[in-house]
């Protein structure tokens, strides 16, 4: 669905606060999904991220010491990364969300939370953060709320010299079209934002009839310098 007028920055922001409000996973998942539905996509997806982690830990001659998460919400999926990683930091928009997620990570001595949006992340941000590079970068369903194609852009410029790995999660194809809110893009889109990377592995994840993708990209950085 195209829509004219995009909504401001500060519409965005009070649509968030809005929705950290809610109860559950409709915090975070499509408020029209039943609770079943969230609570099975929610372990599905864990599942999924363990198998990309695990091999994106193959690729590391030290296995993964840091993931950044960009977007963690209410820290649903953040426990998953912190059993694959040494040291995880995560960031989200919205203090709401963040104070779920730091119920959710309360165990978790190894995992730092942020307030900070995707796309002001810096070179600066991530070397404070977790130390550049970063071994893996998570996106999960994230993206498609960063609706300027420019902020998109500035922010893939900064993965491309700060993480060795994407793993992304978005989707691709929605069976009840997406709001203001959300916009679409393939995998090759984010792709071709990332020159010289490559595709280490791909899955697709069918829920509900929204399908999405689960890819870890290769960004091609090696050494912590392009």
């Amino acid at each position: 669905m195209t829509h004219t007028t995009p909504p401001s920055p500060e519409e965005i922001a009070r649509e968030w606060h809005a929705r950290a409000r809610r109860a559950g996973l409709a915090r975070v998942m499509r408020a029209q999904q039943p609770p079943e539905l969230g609570e099975a996509v929610t372990e599905e997806t864990r599942r999924t991220l363990a198998r990309l982690l695990k091999r994106a830990g193959q690729e590391l001659p030290e296995g993964i010491g840091t993931v950044l998460e960009i977007g963690c919400g209410i820290g649903r999926l953040t426990p998953t990364l912190a059993a694959a990683a040494r040291r995880v930091a995560a960031l989200d928009m919205t203090p709401g969300m963040l104070e779920s997620a730091r119920t959710a990570c309360a165990d978790l001595d190894h995992v730092s939370l942020h307030l900070l949006r995707a796309q002001d992340l810096t070179l600066e941000d991530v070397d404070r953060l977790v130390g550049r590079p970063a071994d893996v970068t998570v996106c999960v369903w994230v993206l498609m709320h960063l609706l300027d194609d420019a902020e998109l852009a500035a922010l893939f410029r900064t993965v491309s010299l700060a993480t060795r790995h994407l793993l992304l999660i978005e989707y691709e194809r929605a069976a009840v079209p997406v709001g203001r809110f959300s916009r679409l893009r393939p995998l090759s889109h984010f792709l071709d934002l990332l020159p010289g990377s490559r595709v280490l592995e791909r899955h697709e994840l069918d829920y509900g009839g929204d399908r999405s993708f689960a890819a870890l990209v290769d960004t091609g950085l090696s050494g912590g310098a392009r």
